[in-house]
């Protein structure tokens, strides 16, 4: 039997192959769906959006770390996770930042921004996906299967 730590790795995985899949398909349906704009968005607006993207990014490599720090100093505040449900959540939250990187990509496409400018949001998105290793999951340390994997 699969033990419960190579079950959450199998899982993560999959997931990240399924965020890489949409990302692409997001990008299939810009080169698919030309804009339907008269004007296109001022450049500075085209630089924030894109600045909020690549923080996101940038955010989804550090804030799993940070929260797992935090939470591991104040347990009282939140209800009991083991600690693969928070090696889980911070991988998984990571791949929600990266994928809000294509979304902005997305959107800066129909607005009618300058194609480089969604195309580095995208290539942005997807490389940090592709890169973005969920390493091990925790094994318990010390802790009893049963107490580290709850059944529910």
């Amino acid at each position: 039997m699969e033990s419960k730590a190579s079950q959450a790795l199998t899982v993560v995985r999959t997931l990240k192959v399924s965020f890489i899949v949409a990302g692409l398909l997001f990008l299939y349906v810009v080169f698919k769906l030309p804009p339907n704009v008269t004007t296109h968005p001022q450049p500075a607006f085209e630089l924030v959006i894109s600045a909020i993207a690549l923080t996101n990014v940038v955010l989804g490599f550090v804030l799993p770390g940070l929260k797992a720090r935090a939470s591991r100093r104040s347990r009282t505040t939140a209800p009991p996770t083991t600690p693969i449900q928070r090696w889980m959540a911070g991988y998984l939250f990571s791949l929600a930042l990266f994928q809000s990187c294509n979304l902005f990509g997305v959107v800066l496409h129909f607005v009618g921004a300058r194609i480089l400018v969604v195309e580095s949001l995208f290539a942005a998105g997807l490389l940090a996906m592709l890169f973005r290793n969920p390493g091990a999951p925790p094994t318990g340390e010390g802790v009893s299967d049963a107490q580290a994997f709850p059944e529910h």
